[in-house]
């Protein structure tokens, strides 16, 4: 029982650090997608916090039954050949974005915050990359064990110590441009579009931890779960400021660091964790997509795409994410309308067989 609940905290740690990164623990993620759209914004993170929910549970439901290995085996069989060529290039192509995003992150941290050079940064962070990229998905499941309670409860103290302390502007979204899209539901739906893009594809790899259905039912609502409660709480933190902060490109950070060095300090380290470990996730993830399409090896690919991210991380972190994860979420969408067909199919499969039966 107790390795049951070991393996479900290990599942749902590693769906939440897939999408918390730097665009969501800096709160520009929730600024661009929710905070816009006023009191309105936060039925867009519930329901954002529903799909994610039904999306794990539906994808790690169909590891488990499978027992699928990677994301062709799961991709493949459920879309076909030939658009699964197209959607297996969307996801990689997603996935060096993602990884070029965490790393603008992580860099403009070391830099603007921390006061390190940028050449420094950039060697600094293609290094600790490549180290975590090359020792895979074992390597990354230990470390999101130990850091995804960590950033959860750093991200929840920091939107409670916002509210708390900060003077109230109440749900004032003034000066803030509605870039992405027109409407709350069409946001949310493209945040769990873009986001699942990674996700789903992290989430294939988990089979070795899944031994049981409960495990893969609870780590997939769980995740759902943890992620809608840290973004209604950073966005009702992110409403109650003065909305000049929430065109900085590290708004949260930046709130925090106007009254408290302290916090502030320890804040920083939390966002650039958070940024890290999803900056890995992602750039496995590319790296491996690479090497089993190509046959390129592992350490050569690992090696220049860190370098080829840093490049692009020259680019600036809200300028990626306001251009580029709307595109993704777009392409993304067919993949959560065939997840969840393939949910409603599965579901009435089973029925089917049980009333047989």
């Amino acid at each position: 029982m107790k390795g049951e609940f070991t393996n479900t905290l290990k599942v749902a740690f590693i769906y939440v650090t897939a999408i918390i990164g730097a665009g969501f623990a800096s709160g520009q993620e929730i600024v661009q997608f929710f905070s816009v759209y006023y009191r309105v914004g936060f039925y867009g993170i519930i329901l954002a916090g529903i799909m994610f929910s039904i999306i794990g549970c539906i994808v790690l439901n169909k590891v488990y039954t499978e027992r699928i290995r990677n994301y062709d085996e799961f991709l493949f069989p459920v879309v076909g050949y030939y658009p699964g060529i197209i959607m297996e290039t969307v996801v990689t192509l997603f996935m060096f974005t993602l990884f070029s995003v965490m790393t603008a992150g992580t860099i403009n941290i070391l830099t603007s915050k921390a006061g390190i050079p940028f050449v420094i940064s950039a060697l600094l962070m293609a290094f600790a990359y490549s180290v975590f990229m090359i020792k895979g998905i074992k390597a990354i499941a230990s470390l999101s064990m130990f850091v995804t309670p960590v950033l959860i409860a750093g991200m929840l103290m920091a939107g409670f110590y916002i509210i708390a302390y900060q003077d109230t502007y109440v749900f004032n979204a003034i000066g803030l441009n509605r870039i992405l899209t027109r409407n709350w539901l069409s946001s949310s739906i493209l945040y769990v579009s873009y986001n699942s893009i990674l996700s789903i594809a992290v989430l294939c790899e988990l089979q070795p931890y899944l031994k049981t259905r409960r495990i893969a039912l609870a780590g997939g609502c769980i995740g759902g779960c943890l992620l809608c409660i840290i973004a209604v709480v950073i966005n009702a933190a992110l409403s109650v400021v003065n909305p000049d902060f929430l065109k900085n490109e590290l708004p949260v950070l930046d709130i925090i660091g106007k009254n408290n060095d302290v916090f502030n300090f320890i804040y920083m380290l939390i966002l650039w964790i958070a940024m890290f470990t999803s900056g890995i996730m992602a750039g496995y993830g590319f790296a491996k997509r690479v090497n089993s399409c190509f046959g390129i090896n592992m350490k050569f690919i690992t090696v220049i795409s860190c370098a080829a991210a840093v490049v692009l991380s020259g680019f600036g972190f809200s300028n990626l994410i306001s251009v580029l994860y709307p595109l993704f979420g777009y392409a993304g969408l067919f993949m959560i309308i065939v997840v969840l067909v393939q949910g409603v199919r599965d579901l009435f499969i089973g029925r089917h067989k049980r009333t047989i039966l």
